[in-house]
């Protein structure tokens, strides 16, 4: 921790003497989105009227988009999955932040931290598009980024926005509010949320527990001494209560988390073309308990947790001849605490050191040229190395008569040790115009994911095997050789994407049971080789000037090769078809939602990671949206029109239902309204 703290502050000073050394350097920085062809592998959110108007959080409203699946275990902490890929093998970014849940479990996934409503642009990259984000990311890269500049109004300079939500079957109410100053030299920046979710029913009218409260607030201040440079701090804070979990053995009572940030941007004239430097910290603090919010059962048993990180990024340009390239270092370290606790014993004992103090110390260096040509075509190339050291600090403390290190022992035949790794990736990249209308793209890259702190070190050590999770110190990283290979095309009014991946990996990290010996049923964590491949096709038409008629389709194969058996928690083929109308005042949609069955599972992780084969749901949408006035305007809509009893194969078993293995199920029918307005 002190190593990457050591760092962090290096790269701390080199921003702020960046800014004073190039203090009469400008760098024009393009807020505005230009029009160019589609990109086969990266994908942005629907405009506000083609999309879901109240998501839980930003898991949930990431779903909306091809090739996405969310896993469900209560009301918020949607588990997004990309071609099959989740948790550490995507790369979440808050704003240039990294944030990593406080609960072992996953109730807190990191884009369960975005707030929505204050971010300007959402961007998914699927697959390996650059090496600049940080390691792994194997299965994509999304980008929650806020432009305060794009939103400034030039005239008076204030600007912002307010809106009202409020649900008949979930969210009781959801008022937020946004307002920012510019001023000669900078901008002010305010938002703020309150959100309150009742439990919701599904298709049969049965209660699933889903509540939640929600409040945030964050301030964002700017400092511009030229139109072109920029020197900005933020922070912004969330507090969660009361979160009910039916996929998961207890609830949240009490969840906060705070992020800071600091970036400076700006341009040489030198051999270096521009600067880009960020540091940030988030901090973590979730308890989770069996009793508070659910009748108790057996002992009063609680685990308050923390998670904290802090990181960094800088990034220079420069250029030769028809070439740009970007390079700079990573840094991240990310610290957990996690004990569960006895309430119902005297002084509270602690029972397991769930993380005991893990620790994950990154730093990389990346290079990544991108060479253009006369013909339009465009060649990527990059390397990165990064350096990482794992603990576990008091992996020999005694927690309920055991140590960590003897759960590890018992397991795997060795306790923890400081771990160190040297892992090189790659990226190359072609984009190739194929004529005025259509391009195609082929790209190879080699990633490599180090293990997470509950891969590498989780520690529940229960009266059986069945209720032992234990993590493997000694685990390899993961690594992924892909291939990507897309086309796309803009004909006339037809615009069209396709993709196919495959993607080898050696030592893939696999969550797994014990099936011998004395701790058979016990949960633990082995490397083994696997097999991802998938496509996704995507096509949009407009059938007149006001009506647009869009589709699209993803399939992903798991497989883990060294067993010859399926992987857990795989998507089944799913997509949409959805259709709208614009007419200026009034606007309308409906979308049908589907998925087909699925009957690829790991029958060996039921009750654990897996629930069982799934059967297929199609599921139908309706919205509107009326224009008040220019600023003001309302928006409305039914989600499960038809009142479908459904859930994704990829949510948690609901353990509300005893002995039954079912998941937890989507809502039922649920009418919205949204009132917003822009000043």
């Amino acid at each position: 921790m002190q190593h990457a703290r050591t760092r962090l502050t290096l790269l701390s000073s080199l921003l702020i003497v960046s800014a004073a050394v190039c203090a009469e350097d400008t760098l024009v920085i393009d807020i505005k989105s230009t029009k160019k062809a589609p990109s086969p592998n990266e994908v942005q959110p629907l405009t506000a009227e083609r999309s879901a108007v109240l998501p839980a959080d930003g898991g949930d409203f990431l779903k909306q988009l091809n090739g996405v699946s969310g896993s469900r275990f209560g009301g918020r902490g949607i588990e997004p999955i990309i071609r099959g890929q989740s948790q550490t093998q995507l790369n979440v970014l808050l704003d240039g932040a990294y944030v990593h849940g406080g609960c072992p479990n996953r109730m807190d996934p990191p884009a369960s931290w975005a707030a929505l409503e204050t971010y300007e642009s959402v961007k998914v990259e699927k697959g390996v598009q650059t090496l600049q984000h940080g390691s792994g990311g194997s299965g994509g890269t999304v980008l929650f980024e806020r432009d305060t500049r794009s939103i400034l109004d030039p005239e008076d300079g204030w600007s912002g926005k307010a809106s009202a939500t409020t649900m008949s079957n979930g969210v009781k109410h959801d008022v937020s509010a946004d307002v920012t100053k510019s001023f000669q030299q900078g901008y002010a920046r305010v938002f703020t949320q309150d959100r309150e979710a009742d439990n919701y029913e599904d298709g049969d009218g049965n209660e699933v527990r889903a509540s939640y409260q929600h409040q945030q607030a964050g301030v964002v201040l700017g400092f511009t001494p030229t139109q072109d440079r920029l020197l900005e701090y933020s922070y912004e804070n969330n507090d969660f209560s009361d979160a009910l979990y039916p996929g998961a053995g207890m609830d949240s009572p009490e969840e906060s988390g705070s992020i800071q940030r600091l970036k400076y941007k700006d341009k040489l004239d030198g051999k270096i073309n521009t600067i880009e430097a960020d540091v940030y910290t988030s901090n973590i603090d979730h308890v989770m308990d069996n009793y508070s919010l659910r009748p108790q059962t057996g002992m009063k048993m609680a685990v308050p947790t923390t998670s904290d990180t802090v990181g960094g990024k800088l990034a220079l340009t420069s250029s030769i001849g028809d070439t740009d390239i970007t390079y700079g270092l990573n840094v991240q370290n990310r610290e957990r605490d996690a004990a569960m606790k006895n309430m119902s014993a005297p002084g509270a004992p602690t029972t397991n050191l769930m993380w005991p103090e893990a620790s994950t110390d990154q730093t990389g260096i990346f290079a990544e040229a991108t060479r253009k040509f006369a013909s339009g075509d465009k060649l990527k190339y990059g390397v990165r190395v990064d350096q990482v050291d794992a603990s576990a600090a008091k992996a020999n403390v005694v927690a309920g008569g055991r140590t960590a290190n003897q759960n590890y022992t018992a397991v795997y035949g060795s306790g923890a040790s400081d771990k160190t790794e040297t892992n090189v990736s790659g990226l190359l990249r072609y984009d190739k115009a194929l004529n005025d209308t259509t391009t195609a793209f082929a790209g190879v890259s080699r990633t490599v994911r180090t293990a997470d702190e509950t891969e590498r070190f989780i520690s529940k050590w229960g009266a059986t095997a069945p209720d032992r999770w234990v993590g493997n110190p000694d685990i390899q990283p993961e690594k992924h050789t892909q291939l990507d290979l897309g086309i796309s095309q803009q004909q006339g009014k037809v615009r069209w994407t396709g993709t196919v991946f495959a993607d080898q990996v050696d030592d893939y990290i696999l969550r797994d049971k014990v099936t011998t010996g004395a701790q058979t049923g016990a949960q633990i964590y082995r490397n083994v080789d696997a097999e991802i491949l998938g496509a996704e096709l995507g096509a949009e038409t407009k059938l007149t000037d006001k009506l647009r008629l869009a589709a699209d389709v993803a399939y992903v194969k798991r497989t883990d090769t060294t067993d010859d058996r399926p992987i857990a928690q795989t998507p089944p083929l799913n997509g949409k078809l959805q259709l709208d109308y614009n007419g200026g005042k009034w606007s309308a949609g409906t979308r049908v939602r589907f998925a087909a069955g699925q009957d690829r599972i790991d029958t060996a992780m039921i009750g654990a990671t897996e629930v069982g084969e799934s059967a297929g749901y199609t599921t139908l949408d309706t919205y509107g949206r009326y224009s008040l006035n220019k600023s003001t305007k309302v928006r409305f809509g039914v989600d499960n029109v038809l009142d479908k009893t459904y859930a994704e194969h990829v949510s948690r078993r609901n353990l509300d239902l005893g002995g039954t293995i079912e998941r937890v199920n989507e809502a039922g029918r649920s009418a919205w309204l949204k009132l917003e307005t822009e000043f």
